[in-house]
């Protein structure tokens, strides 16, 4: 049977400037604050009107980590984006499309997001397939509408911060604490049990029961991406802290005179209903949120030096 090729166009006006929402989409670093399911992005080549982009995205309807690969043509002054992804999913076999930006008014613009794409036409759920892209593509243009017309508010609400610490231990086994995060039930005592699965190398989705500094049980879920003896990249899917709207965050390893240097930051989201509950400013939040969090992630750190160095 020939294959043949659909057509995906969904429109939205949205309330800020052309060069505000080109910016915002031309940058994948952005991609984790707007989307949710965005674990991590990457540029893989950069220039001024071309590019290749990555993206690793957590797909609930497999319940796991997959990663897309782009080729960008950029044109900032007709507003702009095209893009061909190298790596489509089965059954697709070709997508390519492109986000327009119209100024309609000082701020207001008319923002178009269209897809190509070719399924395979004797694989099993194309047509369900085209559904959910489709519908996924005018989720999508819904979310960087709404990202934008609620920039300023979203920004007061957001807080970002980190932590270091450097274990004089090989980087391999520093690393290595932290990736097999199905044995910290082993290594740490708060945490009561721990799953990881990863049917693709390095792309992990855990899932993890802690005891809170209350006594309760707490259930929580993270989409990971591995990067070995480097980085690794994560976002909260599930059981996310009351204050919290969106949790995700990473941790480096880098090597140094002294040891392995370990580098730990979150970027959270806080929900202006929670804030109020404790009775709290936004930035007083924000400064708890910090101060706390940041704290248990050090001392998260230093429980691997300590149990790298009782295993000698």
């Amino acid at each position: 049977m020939p294959t043949v090729t659909q057509s995906s166009t969904h429109t939205a006006s949205v309330a800020a400037s052309a060069g505000f929402l080109y910016d915002l989409v031309a940058d994948v670093e952005q991609m984790r604050r707007i989307f949710t399911p965005v674990v991590h992005t990457a540029f893989l080549e950069r220039g001024g009107t071309a590019d290749r982009v990555e993206r690793w995205t957590w797909e609930a309807h497999l319940d796991a980590v997959r990663t897309w690969r782009a080729s960008r043509t950029l044109d900032r002054d007709a507003g702009r984006i095209a893009f061909r992804h190298e790596n489509p999913a089965a059954p697709l076999l070709e997508v390519t499309g492109e986000w327009s930006f119209k100024p309609l008014s000082d701020g207001l613009t008319e923002v178009e997001l269209r897809h190509e794409f070719t399924l395979d036409p004797d694989a099993e759920g194309a047509d369900r397939t085209a559904a959910m892209f489709d519908r996924g593509a005018g989720m999508q243009l819904g979310r960087v509408k709404n990202f934008a017309e609620e920039y300023d508010e979203l920004r007061a609400r957001e807080v970002s911060y980190e932590v270091s610490y450097t274990i004089d231990q090989p980087i391999e086994d520093v690393y290595g604490y932290f990736y097999e995060v199905d044995k910290w039930r082993e290594r740490i005592p708060h945490c009561l049990n721990a799953e990881r699965r990863e049917d693709v190398p390095n792309l992990q989705v855990v899932v993890m029961d802690v005891q809170v500094p209350s006594g309760a049980l707490h259930t929580t879920k993270q989409a990971r991406v591995c990067f070995p003896n480097e980085k690794i990249m994560w976002r909260q899917l599930e059981g996310l802290p009351p204050l919290d709207e969106m949790l995700y965050g990473y941790m480096t390893f880098t090597r140094t005179p002294a040891g392995v240097e370990v580098r730990t930051g979150q970027t959270e989201l806080l929900k202006p209903t929670g804030v109020a509950k404790r009775g709290w400013s936004m930035d007083e939040a924000k400064q708890h949120v910090a101060e706390v969090r940041g704290g248990r992630n050090l001392d998260a750190i230093k429980s691997a030096e300590e149990f790298l160095r009782r295993r000698g």
